[in-house]
Order: C-alpha cells, then sequence, then structure tokens
C-alpha cells in the first residue's frame, strides 16, 4: 500500500493548493482512505504485539514514537519559515507560546474547532489529533471485544452529521464519534472474518447509495459529505485489494515518504510563498511536490528509521515477556 499512501499524500498536498476534481475536495476523500488504512494497520498491529491489557501503554508508546519525530522536525521548522519570512499574516498570529506548547502535544489539534489551537502552523495536524484520539481508543475496543458496539455509535452520529442535523464538518468528518465507523471498517478488513466482511460491504453499499443522493440533490450537499462518502466507496476496495499484493521494496520506500509529505507541504508552500508569491500553477505544484518528496526523503532516513528500530525493540521486548509469562 506504499504507492497508495503516497498518492494519499500528494492529493492532500495538492487540495491545500486549490486544485479540486469535478467539484470535489481530493484531500477530504485522500483522508477518509488515510482512516481505513490506520484501521487495518493499528488492528494487525495489536494483534501481532499488543493482544494483551498490560501492554497497552506500551502500543502508546509504539505510537507516539511513530507520530512525532517528524511532526516535531516539521512544526518546528514551519515556525521559523513563518516567523523569518511571513510576519504580518494569520500563521505569524499563531505563533504564541500557548498556542505551540498546545500544538506540540498534537492531540489539542484535532479539537481547533472549539478554539483549543489554532492550526495554522502545520494544518494537516488537526487530522494527527484525530489519529490519536483512535490509537486511545482502538486497543481497548479490540482487547474488549466494543467494536460492534462502537461502529454502530458512530454510524448514527455521522448519518445525522451528513443529513444537517449537527455540524456536518464537525461531527461528520473531524472529530472521531462521527468518523470511527470509517477506521473500524479497516479494523474488520484486516480481519476478514464474514461478519466484519459483512458490515464492510453494508457500509460500502450504504456509502455509495448516500453519495449518489447527495450528487443528485436527494441529500443536500453540505461541507464534506459527498467527499466523505466518496471516499469510503473508493477507500475500502482499494484497502482490500491492495492489502493481497505481494511485498515489493520500491512500494515500501514510498510508503515510508508519504507521512512527511503530508506533513511538509504547507512547509514547502509557506517558503514559496515568501520567495515566489504568485498562483499556484502546474509548475509550482510540481515544485512543491518534489521538495517534499526530497525533503521528506531526508527526514525518513534521519529521524523515522531510527525510531522505527525503537518501535521494533518495544515490539519484540513484548513478544519476550509474552512467552515468558505464558504457563508450561
Amino acid at each position: 500500500m506504499g504507492v497508495y499512501r503516497l498518492l494519499l499524500a500528494m492529493l492532500v498536498a495538492v487540495s491545500h493548493m486549490g486544485v479540486s476534481f469535478m467539484g470535489f475536495n481530493p484531500g477530504v476523500v485522500a483522508v477518509v482512505s488515510f482512516l481505513i488504512i490506520s484501521g487495518f494497520v493499528m488492528t494487525s498491529l495489536i494483534e501481532r504485539n499488543y493482544k494483551r491489557p498490560e501492554q497497552i501503554g506500551v502500543f502508546y508508546i509504539d505510537r507516539l514514537l511513530r507520530l512525532y519525530p517528524q511532526f516535531f522536525l516539521y512544526f518546528v521548522i514551519s515556525c521559523a519559515v513563518i516567523h523569518f519570512l511571513l510576519p504580518g499574516t494569520p500563521q505569524a498570529a499563531a505563533l504564541t507560546l500557548e498556542n505551540i506548547a498546545t500544538s506540540l502535544a498534537i492531540l489539542p489539534l484535532g479539537f481547533y474547532m472549539f478554539g483549543i489551537t489554532v492550526p495554522e502552523i502545520l494544518p494537516p495536524g488537526w487530522s494527527l489529533g484525530l489519529e490519536m484520539c483512535f490509537y486511545l481508543l482502538i486497543p481497548l475496543l479490540i482487547l474488549y471485544r466494543m467494536r460492534g458496539v462502537a461502529f454502530a455509535v458512530s454510524v448514527a452520529i455521522f448519518m445525522v452529521a451528513a443529513l444537517g442535523y449537527i455540524n456536518t464538518d464537525v461531527y461528520g468528518y473531524r472529530l472521531l464519534p462521527g468518523v470511527l465507523f470509517i477506521f473500524l471498517c479497516g479494523s474488520y478488513l484486516y480481519e476478514g472474518t464474514i461478519k466484519g466482511l459483512w458490515i464492510v460491504s453494508v457500509t460500502l453499499l450504504v456509502a455509495a447509495l448516500m453519495f449518489v443522493a447527495i450528487v443528485i440533490g436527494i441529500i443536500p450537499r453540505r461541507p464534506f459529505n459527498a467527499e466523505v462518502t466518496l471516499g469510503i466507496l473508493l477507500g475500502l476496495p482499494a484497502v482490500w485489494l491492495l492489502s493481497r499484493l505481494r511485498h515489493h521494496r520500491w512500494d515500501e520506500f514510498l510508503g515510508n515518504i508519504s507521512y512527511g509529505v503530508f506533513l511538509n507541504h504547507f512547509m514547502v508552500m509557506y517558503a514559496l510563498r515568501a520567495f515566489w508569491p504568485v498562483a499556484y500553477s502546474t509548475p509550482i505544484i510540481t515544485a512543491v511536490l518534489v521538495l517534499s518528496f526530497v525533503l521528506s526523503a531526508l527526514s525518513y532516513y534521519s529521524l523515522e528509521r531510527p525510531a522505527l528500530k525503537l518501535r521494533h525493540a518495544l515490539r519484540a521486548g513484548v513478544r519476550h515477556d509474552a512467552i515468558r509469562s505464558t504457563p508450561a
């Protein structure tokens, strides 16, 4: 799924440069696929390494080692770029000690709509806050067999939001209660049980019907309800098919740099805006993506890989302890 993850990161980047496809925001569609992939990968990680309640804390450390190294790097560089190159902008106004402190915690970024943080320093960070909420919850849902109830509640909240009874953008896209079922679809895909695949299939069918209803006007189009349903419609089959392909070294490499591209494209956009304040034409978009790729490759090898070794060591230690504690 490495190429797919990089494609998703690119779609997020180009959407932030004003690119749309047939009136749809490609970044939102891509984020939905990221949620599905996260549910798939986290279930795999827990099932293979963190299957006992006392291991949940180590799982959280594993996830912090995944999120923080590159996030911290690009957040700090973004602060420097904004401070020195973009004075007097809304981004510069966000450079307060309080906002920097809350943003560095990542989790508050997922609740920016309530005024807890100002997300302009690293705008994609809000979805990392959402991811962190999911990380906190998913081991409990799996270990205590609560996914079914959580899925049903989340679907109900999403439907109410998508139909406009509560804020569609906030509760149907940004906050965990309304999108938890999307993460859990990825979880069910990993397990591949008949019940899980049936749930995913019904979700896919309902998403397809809702998307058509939104497009033809039966359901009023509200902020991102079309994109979220389209993301489910495209993302579930894509993740299911790609998860069955054989591992390839280049695919792994491209997947490894996707996280950096997702994080750093705004930083590159800030720098180019200071030196080349023009509209995002095709050459500018290409330049942003190329620079993002290069920077991401550098940050992956300098920061991500050392952190990955620590994560692997954590998992090996957990497995060793589990073997030692197993009765003979």
